[in-house]
């Protein structure tokens, strides 16, 4: 598609959208913003970020210390591919393995849109889907019926029917190119209803659905959009970095139909996944009883950080991630305040949530440091 530049231009000029970009807000403790406020970032524990409370397998040291970091890794990481598609039983290329799974993002946005196309984005959630889709000119709009913060909350099956027609009228309103799903979302930590999945499909033919699963393998028997990638019209996102603890290796892969998988492939950069990170994803995901360990971490940190809110009188949002939402009033003065007792938690402002703070699980203790933290910040809040 040809792109309008202004004439007589003395200098290259970037394309016409690329000045009003901004970056995603993430989590995870920004150092320079803990030592700005006074605070030792090495005496900081981190809430603002989504981990898995018991860290990597045992395996994972000596895979990384075996490794020839002389050599060029695999280009595209096709050992680990054929592992992951054995893991999923989906047939021989369906999987491409990046540099998490944010690099896949952006492999299908550079993929699949274009400057006059539509991306949906059902939100409040991720930030990178929009500033994916935007820095390829796509038309971003956001859906945000995933927000349901505090106060009574209906009943999952309920909620779940609601959401998914929220999305079909979104669908039928906006026709997207790519519809952006995040299950569970974040950062309310609720189910997206991917059994309407082929029912989406049917009512918008025209769409690529991109459900991200980054958090689902932390999650108890919850359903996965695995089943609907095969008919061509479903992505699955996965990240081996929240439930295998890998966060600082970087590695994500995608789960879609051969030709769908094909087209991403060509998009990702080669080498983009190390040595290390390949050979620790490896070791890693050969320890099957690390993966039930963790889920069960989860679930016991999650209902202990649920149970002490509820104690602070705060009402925090059914979860079944690795993260709690609460709303605490002033989402950047609590979070700041926490800050300087030694506690990371992320302010949800950039999620359209000022009102709210984002906890991730980590072990209990931990987590009573916090919750003592947030006692004393709420009472001096008022």
């Amino acid at each position: 598609m040809a792109v309008t530049r202004a004439p007589g231009a003395q200098h290259p000029s970037p394309n016409p959208w690329v000045a009003a970009l901004t970056p995603a807000v993430h989590g995870a403790l920004d150092r320079s913003v803990a030592e700005e406020n006074g605070v030792s970032p090495d005496h900081v524990l981190d809430f603002s970020a989504n981990g898995n409370v018991i860290g990597p397998p045992e395996a994972v040291g000596p895979a990384i210390a075996g490794v020839d970091v002389t050599r060029y890794p695999d280009r595209r990481a096709a050992m680990l591919a054929r592992a992951l598609e054995e893991r999923h039983g989906v047939t021989p290329s369906a999987v491409v393995v990046g540099n998490g799974s944010t690099e896949m993002i952006w492999s299908v946005a550079r993929a699949y849109l274009a400057p006059g196309d539509v991306a949906l984005v059902v939100g409040p959630t991720y930030g990178e889907y929009a500033a994916a889709s935007a820095a390829m000119g796509a038309e971003v709009c956001d859906s945000a019926v995933m927000n349901d913060v505090g106060g009574a909350t209906p009943h999952v099956a309920a909620r779940e029917d609601e959401v998914a027609a929220s999305v079909r009228r979104r669908l039928e309103h906006v026709r997207p190119r790519v519809a952006w799903i995040c299950h569970p979302n974040n950062p309310t930590g609720a189910p997206f209803p991917v059994w309407a999945l082929p029912e989406f499909a049917a009512a918008s033919p025209g769409t690529l659905f991109v459900v991200d699963e980054a958090y689902l393998p932390l999650c108890d028997a919850l359903a996965s959009a695995l089943p609907a990638v095969a008919g061509g019209r479903v992505v699955m996102l996965r990240s081996l970095t929240k439930d295998l603890a890998l966060a600082g290796l970087r590695v994500g892969y995608a789960v879609a139909a051969p030709g769908v998988a094909d087209a991403l492939r060509r998009v990702t950069p080669p080498w983009s996944v190390s040595s290390v990170a390949q050979a620790a994803a490896l070791a890693a995901l050969a320890d099957d009883e690390h993966a039930r360990r963790a889920r069960a971490a989860v679930t016991a940190a999650r209902a202990h950080l649920s149970d002490g809110l509820q104690r602070l009188g705060l009402h925090p949002r059914p979860s079944v991630a690795n993260f709690v939402l609460v709303r605490v009033g002033d989402g950047p003065a609590v979070a700041r305040r926490l800050l300087e007792l030694g506690c990371a938690v992320r302010d949800c402002t950039s999620f359209g949530l000022p009102e709210c703070i984002r906890i991730g699980v980590r072990a209990i203790h931990e987590q009573e440091r916090l919750l003592a933290a947030l006692a004393s910040v709420l009472r001096n809040e008022g």
